[in-house]
């Protein structure tokens, strides 16, 4: 591996040659390792945050579908009784017609 020094300049001393490859080295890191990450993070939150929210609205669907459905259990004995009262009437009307 060969190592470029041609970008460094020539006149500073080899502490401030250490200081300015250091930070190049770390802004590589963050540009090239730590900024994607974050950015893919990020994205991820965004894409979780719609789950949720979709996961809200059809929750919200499944709770009005539930509560229509139990209005319309609660009816059943209604409609069943309803149901034995009219044949009752009718097979009394029958009878009566029939005599």
């Amino acid at each position: 591996m060969e190592i470029k020094l041609e970008n460094l300049q020539g006149g500073k001393s080899g502490d401030e040659l250490i200081r300015q490859m250091l930070s190049e080295i770390l802004t590589g890191i963050k540009v090239k390792l730590v900024q994607p990450v974050l950015d893919d993070n990020l994205k991820i939150a965004g894409q979780l945050e719609e789950l949720k929210e979709q996961a809200r609205t059809e929750m919200a669907g499944l709770k009005e579908t539930l509560a229509a459905l139990d209005a319309r259990i609660q009816q059943v004995p209604l409609v069943i009784l309803a149901a034995i009262r009219d044949a009752i009437n009718q097979a009394g009307e029958e009878s009566q017609n029939g005599n």
